[in-house]
């Protein structure tokens, strides 16, 4: 089955729909995506290992994250992602919106939260595993340059300034 995104203009208005691997093959098109920070009791952040399976950034770091289909508003791909990737549904709390422009991909990602303890339940053809994190040691992990995935990268980024 084709999936199939929504383009968006500068404004996030929607300008109409493409086929994701038309809208990832062109940087002419701005499309949507959803990110998700699971944090535990201890304020620590679950990243995942990517599948080594995974179209783009295979075996890099991230977070929950997915495109959101055409019709689909952020939160509810951001809580279909956590039900997909790591078998889970949680209250959602908005952090932020951004714009990212990497390569051959223009996003605008609406960045969510939640507290989860687990257990978790992965897709293993999306995630390797999972594992939670302080934010001491994500900190470190950027600053050595280890691979995380452009939005789940500029997010954290964002999120430590803060």
């Amino acid at each position: 089955m084709t999936e199939i995104l929504d383009i968006v203009n500068e404004k996030d208005d929607v300008i109409g729909q493409k086929p994701r691997k038309e809208v990832h093959s062109s940087n002419d098109f701005i499309h949507r995506g959803a990110h998700v920070f699971v944090f535990n009791s201890k304020g620590e952040l679950l990243l995942q290992k990517r599948s080594m399976e995974k179209e783009q950034y295979a075996g890099f770091w991230g977070d929950i994250t997915g495109h959101i289909d055409s019709g689909e508003s952020y939160e509810e791909a951001a809580r279909r992602e956590m039900k997909e990737e790591i078998g889970i549904e949680a209250r959602l709390e908005f952090l932020m919106k951004f714009r990212k422009r990497f390569e051959n991909d223009q996003e605008i990602i609406k960045f969510f939260r939640c507290k989860h303890e687990g257990p978790f339940k992965i897709d293993k053809e999306e995630v390797q595993f999972v594992k939670f994190f302080s934010l001491e040691k994500i900190k470190e992990m950027l600053e050595k340059g280890e691979d995380f995935t452009p939005g789940t990268r500029i997010a954290l980024e964002e999120f430590l300034k803060g």
